[in-house]
């Protein structure tokens, strides 16, 4: 279980880290790892070169002493063989010397062997068998001194001398095994420890390896997976669907930006939805009230409320116009009937009714065509919002542009107040070379010196401008950042705005026509006015047509009354 937490990323615990604690955390480990391989490797080539110093110091030294010994020894038969069959006394004499001289190197070499081998048996018996060889050697010295016989120095020499020689090689030989041996074995388990530690090593490797392939493809999917989720919920609400809940959820910054979002969605479409239900009530008629929740048009959105409330305004306040202009009309038609049903009675009377008649209708006729107006000047007024609407839009991303080019004008003043503070850190140094100069000058110096300091003064200076230049560009690019957030905001709201104008653009339009054709009823009303005087004023007609035509318009003043009576009014 602690080996799979060491290869395999908490996925849990990923989820609720916020992006740059991600990356922490994951480089972190990735950096661990690799510091720990890489002791390994370390402690390794250490125990491997440690491995090869010993096998070098010990068992290569050990050899190379126990040889210099048995060369020594070598040398030694070949001096006593050289005097024994030399017939010249100062030839053997020197032999001699040299014989007995190889006995002070023995000891020399023995202390050396027996400093390095952990064998104290194998040195406690070559030192034996050396001491015998070194007695034999002298007493046969002494033979040479004393003057014995050839005879009894060749007998004491293949008898006793070289016997223990003899015994000394195989005695060396054995410790040459031995040395062989143990550096085998040394040798043997460096290869095992150092095989050992590269295992673990590539198993070290390999569990990096599967770490990061594991963190990447966990990584990529724990930032991947909003991302595509907040963008399938932005496509949806470009293409004006705005019934979208983002399910991702963290403690993150997307999980932040998902729940704003969100709820920035569902204010949108709370207002879409009220704006919805406000135009189906001007479309029943209702036109007591304007938007149904005003508390939802907060700063962008608050023209939006204050255009549907003037509209539904303007429309209550002209169709009460239009339904008392009917009720004149309404007025007027009964009269016109009755002054038919009198028509025998007096031409004066009737034509004081029609005259009464055509003024009210003039008056009707005259409203009708000012609502037409009235709702002509609005789809104007909403177009001229759209377009502002489009403006301002387009004008944002001016803006935006040109903070983009004020971004990138401001890094190139930075590269150039770098080079500015670079160019004054190689003038400092001029100038503190040209003040060693003129201190080395003497008198004739001072001037140069003065000119130096000034100089130095100025790249300080010109160093100090560069850093609060630096500190300017970097204060305007945070703010440029900003404004772009700003922008984008804005951006968003104005499309926000453009969408519902042109949705109550639609419902003007409709008004507008609704208004037309009202006047065009009017016209009708007023042509049928117009007969009526003329039915008047010819006298012409019978008292039974009049009263008819005036039935007439009584039953078209009753239709438009029930017409107008449909709209609820303020």
């Amino acid at each position: 279980m602690g080996i799979k937490n060491l290869v395999k990323v908490n996925e849990k615990k990923m989820h609720d880290m916020s992006v740059q604690e991600k990356f922490n955390s994951t480089f972190k480990q990735i950096i661990i790892m690799f510091c720990v391989a890489i002791a390994i490797l370390v402690l390794t080539l250490a125990f491997a070169v440690v491995s090869i110093r010993t096998i070098y110091r010990k068992y290569y030294n050990m050899n190379t002493v126990q040889a210099d010994i048995r060369i020594d020894m070598q040398a030694l038969s070949k001096a006593f063989l050289w005097a024994l069959s030399s017939p010249d006394d100062a030839i053997r004499e020197e032999q001699l010397g040299k014989a007995m001289e190889k006995f002070g190197e023995f000891s020399d070499n023995l202390t050396k062997l027996a400093a390095i081998s952990d064998d104290d048996d194998a040195i406690n018996t070559v030192s034996n068998d050396l001491k015998t060889v070194e007695n034999n050697g002298k007493t046969l010295g002494n033979m040479f001194a004393d003057g014995s016989s050839s005879d009894d120095l060749f007998y004491y020499f293949n008898d006793t001398l070289y016997p223990s020689i003899d015994v000394a090689v195989k005695d060396f030989k054995t410790v040459s095994s031995s040395t062989t041996e143990a550096a085998a074995a040394a040798y043997r388990n460096s290869l095992i420890i150092g095989a050992i530690m590269s295992i673990i090593t590539f198993i070290i490797v390999a569990m990096v390896l599967i770490y990061i392939v594991d963190v990447k493809k966990k990584l990529s999917y724990s930032i991947l997976a909003p991302v595509e989720e907040i963008s399938k919920a932005a496509d949806q609400m470009s293409r004006g669907n705005l019934d979208i809940n983002i399910d991702y959820t963290s403690e993150d910054e997307l999980g932040k930006l998902a729940s704003d979002l969100n709820s920035s969605t569902a204010v949108t479409a709370q207002i879409v939805s009220d704006i919805r239900e406000t135009l189906k009530m001007v479309a029943d008629g209702d036109f007591t009230q304007g938007t149904l929740h005003p508390e939802l048009y907060k700063e962008d959105f608050a023209p939006i409320n204050e255009a549907l409330n003037n509209i539904t305004d303007s429309l209550s306040d002209t169709l009460s116009h239009v339904q008392e202009s009917s009720n004149h009309v309404s007025e007027g038609a009964n009269g016109m009937s009755r002054g038919a049903t009198d028509l025998a009675e007096g031409a004066t009377d009737q034509a004081a009714a029609v005259e009464e008649l055509t003024a009210s209708v003039a008056t009707v006729t005259a409203q009708t065509k000012t609502m037409a107006e009235t709702a002509e000047r609005s789809r104007q007024m909403a177009d001229r919002v759209r377009d502002d609407a489009d403006a301002s839009a387009r004008k944002m991303h001016l803006v935006t542009d040109a903070m983009i080019r004020i971004t990138e004008a401001s890094n190139e003043i930075e590269q150039v107040t770098n080079t500015i503070e670079s160019i004054a850190k190689q003038t400092q140094l001029l100038a503190l070379n040209a003040s060693i100069e003129a201190a080395r000058a003497g008198e004739s110096g001072k001037g140069f010196a003065v000119v130096a300091e000034e100089i130095s003064t100025l790249a300080s200076q010109s160093s100090e401008a560069a850093k609060n230049t630096h500190q300017l560009i970097q204060d305007t690019m945070e703010e440029i950042r900003n404004g772009n957030d700003v922008v984008g905001e804005t951006t968003d709201a104005l499309q926000q705005m453009q969408s519902s104008v042109e949705e109550i653009t639609g419902m003007i339009v409709e008004t507008g026509e609704m208004a037309q054709q009202q006047a065009a009823s009017m016209e009708e009303i007023n042509d049928g006015i117009d007969q009526i005087s003329t039915v008047v004023q010819s006298n012409s007609e019978t008292a039974q047509e009049s009263s008819n035509v005036s039935q007439e318009l009584t039953r078209q003043s009753e239709d438009l009354t029930r017409l107008i009576n449909q709209f609820k009014l303020r």
